[in-house]
């Protein structure tokens, strides 16, 4: 569907409503949906009207999506998450990457390891944290 720019073309004109992004956005902000009001919609609603929208929306779900997250830690060790500030924010209420799927589950390895790491080396403050928070994709507005 991504790839084909007259029907994606035509459910961005005719398919795609401001009802429907809200209703969308609402099952992101899982604890907060009253958070989703006129302006939030509106961010996604009209750019999505624009010139070029067809082709950007494409090439977002098409494109190579680049390393893993896995890919990515693997080429640094324990040690140099002391020195290299993170710290992960996940909704519990995530329905897009849920803690539960394969990216939830690395991370919760990852803060484990992390959390013994800490704790072998007798810091007190370790850089690499993750809290599980309550909400939903978007934690850090819900």
């Amino acid at each position: 569907i991504f790839k084909n720019y007259g029907l994606l073309n035509y459910i961005l004109t005719n398919i795609v409503t401001q009802k429907l992004l809200g209703n969308v956005l609402k099952n992101l902000y899982r604890v907060h949906p009253e958070y989703v009001d006129d302006e939030l919609i509106d961010s996604f609603y009209y750019p999505a009207k624009d010139a070029g929208s067809v082709e950007a929306l494409s090439q977002i779900y098409t494109n190579d999506p680049g390393r893993s997250p896995a890919e990515i830690h693997g080429e640094y060790d324990e040690t140099t998450l002391k020195y290299v500030p993170i710290h992960l924010i996940w909704g519990d209420e995530d329905n897009v990457t849920p803690l539960a799927g394969g990216v939830g589950k690395f991370y919760i390895k990852r803060a484990e390891a992390w959390e013994q790491t800490r704790k072998s080396k007798g810091e007190k403050k370790w850089k690499a944290t993750m809290s599980v928070i309550p909400g939903g994709h978007v934690p850090f507005d819900d």
